[in-house]
C-alpha cells in the first residue's frame, strides 16, 4: 500500500472568539456618532413598545457653544447690495446667478460674508463626505510640512457644502496660534485641488481661481470678476466697458466664459449620500485652570421603560404566556440598548479625558504644541482595548476652546529623546524644516549637521532618520540646495 495514501483521525484544538448578540450591539452603539445615535434612539422608540420618552427627566447641564471658545467677530455688512435684476444678451440673469447661487451668504461688493449660527466655528455643516475624503486624499500629495498637513485637515473640515471656506485667515490663525502666512499657504494649496474653485472665501475669489485654472490672467475675464461683478449682476455691460478700458466684444466674450464657471464647486461634486451634520460628541471647557470634559446630550431623546409593561412582568400569573414572552423579549432588548448607550458615554468621556491630559499644551498654546499620541497610549490610560479607542474616536468630534476637531486629529507618531521623553514626529519635522529655512544657502546643512543641531535641542536621532524625515518634507539634499 502506498504510504502516501493513509487514512487516519486527528484532533486539533483551536480557540475562537464568538461574537454574541450583546457584544455586537455594544460595538455597533459605540461606533455611532451623535447624529446616528439619535436616529437609532428614535428607531428604538418607534419599534419597541416598552420604551417611551422620559419627558420629566432633567437633562444634563448644557454648555452653550458660544462659551466654549473665543467669540468670532461677525463679518461687516456689505457696502451695497443688489437692488434690481438684469438679464444679459446671452439670457443669463446675473442677479440670480450671483445672489441665488450664494443663497445670500456671500456679498460680492465687499468680498465678505454673513454668518449665522449654522456656519459658526462651534457648529457647522460639513461638505458631503465624499468631497471631504476627496480633498483629504489630495492633501497628502501636496508639498506641506506635517504641521501644515494638520492645519489643512482642519481647513478642509471648515469648507461648507458649496465648497467655500467660511472663515478668515486671521480667525483661523488666532484659534490655532500659527502665523497668518502659514494659514494662507495651506489655503492656497487647497485651492489648487479639484474641484476648481474650492476653498475660496467668496464668489469673486472662487471665480478667479477658476479663471486662472483656465489660463486667464490680466485680461477681460479677470477684470470683470475682480472689479465688476456688481455691474455684471445688473447687466450694466456699458459701465464695465467704460471702466475697464476693454472693447465691448472683449467684455461680451468674457461674460460668455464666466458663464461657464461653477459658482458652487462643492455642490457640483458627485455625492453618494446626504449632507453630514457635524455635531460635537463632547465639550471641553476650561474652568479655572482645568479642562472639563462633558458629554453633548442636548439633542438626544431620553428614554425610560413604560411602567405599564413593568407591571405586566410583575403579575405573570395574570398575563397570557405569549404576551408575557413578547414583553420579556422587548424588555431585555430595551435594557441592553440603554445599558450600552450609557457604556458608550462612559467610554467616550474616559477616552476624551485621556486625550486632553496628553494634549494640554495644544489646548493652551496651539497646534505647534501637539504631542505624540497613539491608540495604545490612550487605551492604557482609559483602561480599554485599542480597538475600543479606535471605535470611540472614529467620526466623532470634540468642541474645544480652539475649535471643533475630530478626535482622531490628536493622534500622531513620536520620536524618543535620550532621556526617554517622547517628542512628536510632527514637531521634529517642523524643527528640521525650520533649520533648513534658516540655513546659509551657500553653506547648506548636511544631514549630519542637522543631527548635531537637534542634539542641542535634546533630540537624538540617527542620520538616516533625519534623511528620511527630510525626504518626507520634500527637502532636497544639501548639495542640491547649495547656491553658488
Amino acid at each position: 500500500m502506498d504510504n502516501s495514501l493513509r487514512l487516519g483521525l486527528s484532533q486539533k484544538l483551536t480557540q475562537t472568539l464568538k461574537m454574541t448578540p450583546e457584544m455586537q450591539l455594544a460595538i455597533k452603539i459605540l461606533q455611532l456618532n451623535s447624529v446616528e445615535l439619535k436616529n437609532q434612539i428614535i428607531e428604538v422608540l418607534e419599534t419597541n413598545p416598552v420604551v417611551e420618552l422620559d419627558e420629566k427627566s432633567v437633562k444634563p447641564n448644557e454648555l452653550p457653544l458660544e462659551k466654549l471658545g473665543e467669540k468670532l467677530p461677525e463679518a461687516g455688512p456689505p457696502s451695497r447690495e443688489f437692488k434690481e435684476a438684469g438679464r444679459d444678451d446671452f439670457g443669463v440673469d446675473w442677479q440670480r446667478y450671483i445672489e441665488d447661487n450664494e443663497h445670500s451668504e456671500f456679498k460680492i461688493s465687499s468680498g465678505s460674508y454673513n454668518r449665522d449660527e449654522e456656519t459658526s466655528f462651534e457648529n457647522f455643516v460639513s461638505k458631503k463626505s465624499n468631497l471631504r475624503e476627496h480633498l483629504t486624499t489630495q492633501l497628502r500629495e501636496v508639498n506641506l510640512n506635517p504641521t501644515e498637513q494638520k492645519i489643512g485637515e482642519y481647513l478642509i473640515g471648515l469648507i461648507d457644502r458649496n465648497g467655500y471656506l467660511r472663515h478668515t485667515s486671521e480667525q483661523i490663525s488666532e484659534l490655532l496660534k500659527v502665523e497668518i502666512a502659514v494659514v494662507d499657504r495651506v489655503r492656497k494649496a487647497i485651492q489648487t485641488m479639484d474641484p476648481a474653485g474650492v476653498g475660496a472665501f467668496d464668489l469673486r475669489e472662487c471665480l478667479l481661481i477658476q479663471a486662472h485654472e483656465e489660463g486667464y490672467s490680466d485680461d477681460a475675464v479677470t477684470a470683470v470678476i475682480s472689479s465688476h461683478l456688481e455691474d455684471l449682476a445688473q447687466n450694466r455691460i456699458n459701465n464695465i466697458v467704460k471702466a475697464s478700458g476693454f472693447e465691448l466684444e472683449d467684455i461680451q466674450a468674457a461674460v460668455e466664459i464666466i458663464k461657464g464657471f461653477n459658482p458652487k464647486p462643492g455642490a457640483s461634486f458627485p455625492s453618494t449620500g446626504d449632507e453630514i451634520y457635524v455635531s460635537p460628541e463632547v465639550f471641553v471647557e476650561k474652568v479655572d485652570d482645568e479642562y472639563v470634559v462633558t458629554m453633548n446630550e442636548r439633542d438626544l431623546p431620553r428614554l425610560r421603560i413604560n411602567n405599564l409593561y413593568k407591571d405586566a412582568m410583575k403579575h405573570r400569573d395574570k398575563t397570557e404566556k405569549e404576551t408575557y414572552e413578547f414583553i420579556r423579549n422587548k424588555l431585555e432588548a430595551a435594557r441592553s440598548f440603554l445599558k450600552y448607550v450609557d457604556k458608550r458615554k462612559e467610554t467616550i468621556l474616559s477616552v476624551t479625558r485621556a486625550i486632553c491630559e496628553v494634549q494640554r499644551d495644544f489646548l493652551d498654546f496651539g497646534i505647534l504644541h501637539l504631542k505624540p499620541l497613539t491608540l495604545q497610549d490612550v487605551a492604557g490610560m482609559a483602561g480599554v482595548h485599542e480597538s475600543t479607542v479606535s471605535r470611540a474616536t472614529s467620526g466623532k468630534y470634540v468642541q474645544t476652546p480652539r475649535g471643533l476637531f475630530e478626535l482622531k486629529f490628536f493622534f500622531s507618531g513620536a520620536a524618543r529623546t535620550q532621556s526617554g521623553e517622547d517628542v512628536s514626529t510632527m514637531a521634529v519635522k517642523k524643527r528640521i524644516d525650520d533649520l533648513v529655512k534658516a540655513e546659509n544657502p551657500k553653506k547648506p546643512l548636511s544631514d549630519s549637521h542637522i543631527v548635531d543641531m537637534l542634539k542641542k535641542d535634546g533630540i537624538f536621532l540617527a542620520r538616516r532618520t533625519v534623511a528620511k524625515y527630510r525626504i518626507e518634507l520634500n527637502i532636497p539634499s544639501s548639495s542640491a540646495r547649495k547656491q553658488h
